[in-house]
């Protein structure tokens, strides 16, 4: 069963005390129109969501996850939630937005370069963390906004996201 997850990097901007959204824009299937990359396609990732949703599935914990949406968050993610789940209906199913810093993921790479391959039949079989999946397309998305000319603050980027 697949999972349709949304992620979205956000970065301080000092210079005008607010998040912005960072996402490059691509053009559409008929190249008509340009629209925001998806930071993360792909929705058979479940490992990597029973990190981020911080599920007990054998993984390591990752420290500093938050649970809501962030106060000062970019109004283009609420929206986008809003758009995605019919928030007035009390009664339906809404997934729970998380996010983090990329300073708290770069630490649980460096902690968890490997975790234990849960689907290898082989007894204490090894593979690379999944969370690299998601720290890969933050880099890119990062690299194309600005070549990362900001100093290496990582506490000042941070992801924000749901799996519905």
């Amino acid at each position: 069963m697949s999972r349709s997850p949304c992620f979205f990097v956000e970065r301080y901007d000092k210079r005008t005390d607010w998040y912005e959204l960072q996402h490059p824009y691509i053009w559409n299937d008929d190249h008509s129109k340009l629209i925001p990359a998806d930071l993360f396609p792909y929705n058979g990732c479940h490992d990597l969501f029973d990190i981020v949703e911080q599920k007990e599935m054998g993984f390591p914990s990752m420290n500093g996850i938050h649970h809501g949406l962030p106060k000062d968050s970019t109004p283009e993610i609420e929206k986008e939630y809003n758009n995605c789940y019919n928030i007035e209906n009390k009664d339906s199913w809404h997934p729970q937005i998380y996010w983090f810093t990329y300073a708290d993921m770069y630490i649980y790479c460096l902690e968890h370069p490997q975790v234990q391959d849960y689907e290898s039949e082989e007894d204490g079989a090894m593979k690379s963390n999944p969370i690299f999946l998601l720290k890969k397309r933050v880099d890119a998305f990062l690299e194309v906004m600005d070549a990362w000319d900001i100093k290496n603050d990582y506490s000042l980027i941070r992801i924000v996201y749901w799996i519905g």
